[in-house]
């Protein structure tokens, strides 16, 4: 099995350097922070009666995450990840249409259709034929400069999204609230990266009870979507299965299934993610979740990062442990953390069916 402390041996097994662009997390964040002080939105966006946040994978998750923050907006938000509209987008909603390619074939389809509604539109990507849609409908558009995964370019594609609600006054985020965000990530960052020893690093010690194991992540409010990006990392970047639930919805129904197959404490280990900002009630949820869990002697681990001043922090640093937790996980797989095939083969093999029929 790979040491996680042995630096020449991870190197060998992440030939892509997916590292790095974990590493550069914090980086990414306040870069495109700092690129949408000079971006531009029209002035008649701010009148918008809803948003729709559309992407899908990891080009998705930056909206969904962004959408919890913005849970008390007074502006309907939604999230979208399929090839149609829904059918209340009118001239009166506002279209954010995110694709880290530019050329994922259900947003590609989504956007063409939202554009017969709709002229208000963003486009974030870093090329491709969503940024050529952009300039037939002219709307204003993000280019990402940044090469890598789109699940690894999350600073890019969930900050974007934030900055655009920034604008729009629906988030009141300050550029001090997000720096002093950024300080606290950084500072979590030294306590969790790859030269810090394993009996000193909360990361590489999840990971270690993680082998082996089948990931079950729960969150509650901010932390639901959070829950949904662990498990999505551990799929991708340690290709393992893995699960989320959230809180409360999980208290109605999941914990039933809990009986069989007879050997499942052997298979699955439950991850649950806490933050000061969860309502009361999901927080007593969460324990007497916890006590069932024990008493059924199921592996589970509650993670909770302190100090962390906002919900904006609270999120970005539970990601950012989510990514390098993933990553270990994989060096402890003994599997290469970037190449998808898999997922590359859907994606290909639906383009494919599509020429056919077509032709």
């Amino acid at each position: 099995m790979p040491s996680l402390d042995n630096i020449a041996e991870i190197q060998r097994l992440d030939n892509d350097n997916i590292l790095r662009n974990i590493q550069e997390f914090p980086d990414q964040c306040e870069r495109c922070f700092k690129d949408f002080q000079k971006f531009a939105l029209p002035s008649n966006y701010i009148q918008a009666k809803n948003i729709v946040l559309a992407g899908i994978g990891g080009s998705g998750i930056g909206g969904a995450l962004v959408k919890n923050l913005a849970i008390t907006s007074k502006i309907p938000i939604f999230t979208w990840a399929d090839y149609d509209i829904p059918g209340f987008i009118s001239r009166d909603s506002l279209v954010i249409v995110t694709s880290y390619s530019g050329n994922t074939e259900e947003t590609v389809s989504f956007l063409k259709k939202a554009g017969q509604r709709t002229r208000k539109i963003v486009t974030i990507s870093s090329g491709g034929e969503i940024e050529s849609l952009s300039r037939t409908f002219r709307n204003p558009h993000y280019k990402i400069g940044y090469g890598s995964e789109p699940r690894a370019a999350l600073g890019f594609l969930m900050t974007s999204i934030l900055a655009i609600l920034i604008k729009l006054d629906i988030l009141e985020i300050s550029s001090d609230d997000f720096q002093e965000a950024i300080v606290m990530l950084r500072g979590l960052q030294k306590k969790i990266d790859v030269d810090i020893p394993q009996g000193n690093n909360q990361a590489k010690i999840l990971a270690q009870k993680l082998l082996g194991k089948i990931p079950i992540i729960y969150g509650a409010g901010i932390m639901a979507e959070v829950a949904r990006r662990w498990k999505g990392q551990f799929n991708e970047n340690a290709k393992t299965a893995s699960y989320w639930e959230i809180i409360p919805e999980l208290n109605h129904n999941s914990l039933a299934g809990l009986e069989y197959p007879k050997n499942l404490r052997e298979k699955i280990f439950v991850i649950i993610l806490e933050s000061k900002f969860d309502h009361s009630r999901n927080r007593l949820r969460a324990n007497l979740t916890a006590q069932i869990l024990e008493k059924k002697r199921l592996d589970y681990d509650f993670v909770l990062l302190e100090p962390a001043p906002s919900p904006l922090s609270a999120i970005i640093e539970t990601i950012l442990l989510g990514d390098y937790v993933s990553y270990y996980l994989a060096i402890l797989n003994n599997v290469e953390p970037n190449p998808i095939p898999v997922i590359k083969q859907s994606f290909f093999s639906s383009c494919f069916e599509s020429m056919s029929i077509n032709t």
